[in-house]
């Protein structure tokens, strides 16, 4: 059975985890996520969970949400690596 400050990291959890739902939705086969809208899409889960990294609510999580960003960061980097990727937001 769960206690009261159990539930709480459950909360806590969910809320982490809503961040990159509700960007995922965006990615989904149904919208037609523009590249500048994936761009913007993943600094604004990039500074979600920075801000909860950095915050003593979240302070449990430090290092997991320490690693996802990093994972991000790896990804978000493959927006400079790509020509590409540059042309098709100069248009």
């Amino acid at each position: 059975m769960l206690k009261l400050a159990d539930w709480g990291h459950v909360n806590d959890t969910q809320e982490i985890i809503a961040d990159a739902n509700a960007i995922q939705h965006l990615f989904s086969y149904g919208n037609q996520l523009a590249l500048w809208h994936a761009i913007l899409t993943f600094e604004g889960l990039q500074t979600a969970w920075e801000e909860k990294r950095d915050s003593a609510k979240y302070e449990l999580y430090k290092q997991a949400l320490t690693c996802a960003l990093e994972k991000i960061k790896r990804y978000y980097s493959k927006f400079d690596e790509k020509a590409m990727y540059i042309l098709a937001l100069g248009e």
